[in-house]
């Protein structure tokens, strides 16, 4: 990053350093190239002046030469990062001046540039990673301890690549880690080989400075495949907290007939409510069969890896496993609005501020909520017509402001849309697109009043804030 022109007499062609990132503490060189333009009259009594910011020590500033006519030299500038630098984005300021020859004779004219480089100083983060299961079955529950003895990480996300995949997600997002964090993981290891395999784990995050960084861990396993060769694969999800059907299929991928095969759910977690077990009958290698059944659970919302136990018979004989299986639970997630403006009644070339007030009205929470605003007649003077709100508690609301411009042409009822998205206990992705209707005036006298005909008005906002707040759950 070049601070000056390059004056005749003395051009500054480009710079290094040896690292693209410094730790408090690291040293450094900056080198800089720095030549005479041919054609130029010989460049004498250079003379380099350095100076840098508070986290930068310079260790030594070299002398130059004269540079003659089409001449060239490297100039080399020690540094130190000082121990308690705190992560950014620092400079070294260099400043060249020498003397050539004038147009008249015996006069002499000062050659100068100068140029800022750039030292970006951040303590990076360094990992060190282990699992408490190295022994996968199928589906299992794994806990990834990873323990960092550098810098922040932030906006962790882990992914696995290879046969060993992640169950139920693509990733996973870990957050900020900063000393030590436990990863629970859900692993599919049901397509890999039998035996020692490497699992992969693909850590991607931000440091400090929110420079986006890549790292990879490999974790020694031993995979061992189930005695009973079948998939059990869910065909849909199940709703906590109320009535449910559940439909497996079960899949035989081993090369021997089983008969008689049953599954059952020992636990409080999945609550038959007419049968006691789902009969798959002999299935074929390679067979598939489907069966469903009412069930009630009360299990959270997100994938939930439930203990079923699975019989069977196999050469006359009554055989049983216990088996994992992975079930989607969805919860009731909902929200609703209500809309406020100020100042009242919205009258055409007007700017209002519009309240938003998002209500949850499911029985958890909701997270990652934000909400956008669109009106035909209305444009937003704000940077953006989308805010973000964050997490809402089960009966929780909270507020927003969009100041907007009213552009209508002329007085009347418009519309108003509102796009909601959100995340549920599941991790799922909501949206709900709600609209309503304003009214909006030409601003003459005789027409005062409410202008938001379903707008909620302070009063209604106050009953509100009663209702979530204080009502009896």
């Amino acid at each position: 990053m070049l601070l000056g022109v390059a004056f005749a007499g003395i051009s500054i062609d480009d710079y290094t350093v040896t690292k693209p990132v410094y730790k408090p503490g690291e040293p450094g060189v900056a080198t800089i190239s720095v030549s005479n333009p041919l054609g130029s009259e010989r460049v004498t009594s250079i003379t380099m002046t350095v100076n840098s910011a508070y986290e930068l020590t310079v260790t030594s500033s070299p002398n130059l030469a004269d540079i003659d006519s089409g001449g060239s030299a490297i100039v080399s500038i020690p540094f130190k990062v000082k121990q308690d630098a705190n992560p950014g984005i620092y400079t070294i300021n260099v400043f060249f001046r020498g003397y050539k020859m004038g147009d008249s004779a015996g006069t002499s004219v000062t050659s100068v540039n100068s140029i800022a480089i750039p030292i970006t100083v951040v303590n990076e983060p360094e990992f060190s990673f282990s699992v408490d299961n190295k022994l996968l079955t199928g589906l299992d529950d794994v806990n990834l301890r990873i323990v960092n003895n550098g810098g922040i990480a932030k906006n962790v996300k882990i992914s696995i690549v290879g046969p060993v995949s992640l169950y139920g997600a693509d990733q996973i997002y870990a957050g900020e880690i900063t000393g030590e964090k436990t990863i629970p993981l859900s692993l599919d290891s049901r397509s890999a080989n039998e035996g020692v395999a490497d699992l992969l784990a693909v850590l991607s995050y931000q440091d400090a400075l929110g420079i986006p960084h890549t790292e990879n861990a490999t974790l020694r396993m031993t995979i061992r495949k189930e005695q009973l060769d079948i998939l059990i694969i869910p065909q849909d999800k199940i709703n906590t907290r109320d009535k449910s059907q559940l439909t497996l299929k079960v899949i035989n991928e081993g090369t021997e007939t089983i008969s008689n095969l049953r599954i059952k759910f020992p636990g409080d977690s999945i609550k038959m409510m007419d049968v006691t077990e789902l009969k798959f009958g002999d299935l074929l290698p390679g067979q598939s069969a489907t069966k469903n059944a009412t069930i009630y659970t009360e299990l959270s919302p997100g994938v939930n890896l439930v203990d079923s136990r699975v019989e069977w018979i196999e050469k006359d004989v009554q055989m049983e496993e216990q088996r994992s299986i992975a079930l989607t639970v969805t919860s009731d997630a909902d929200v609703e609005v209500f809309l406020e403006a100020k100042p009242l009644p919205l009258t055409l070339g007007g700017d209002h501020t519009i309240s938003v007030l998002v209500s949850n009205l499911g029985t958890f929470s909701i997270e990652n909520v934000d909400v956008a605003i669109e009106s035909p007649v209305m444009k937003s003077m704000d940077i953006s017509n989308k805010q973000y709100i964050g997490g809402l508690q089960r009966d929780d609301f909270s507020t927003v402001q969009f100041l907007m411009h009213i552009n209508a042409t002329e007085p009347g009822i418009y519309p108003v849309y509102l796009d909601i998205h959100y995340r549920d206990q599941s991790g799922m992705w909501m949206q709900k697109k709600i609209q309503k209707e304003i009214n909006i005036y030409n601003g003459t006298a005789d027409e005062g009043g409410s202008s938001l005909p379903i707008l909620i008005g302070l009063g209604v906002v106050i009953v509100l804030v009663w209702h979530f707040k204080f009502r009896k759950k």
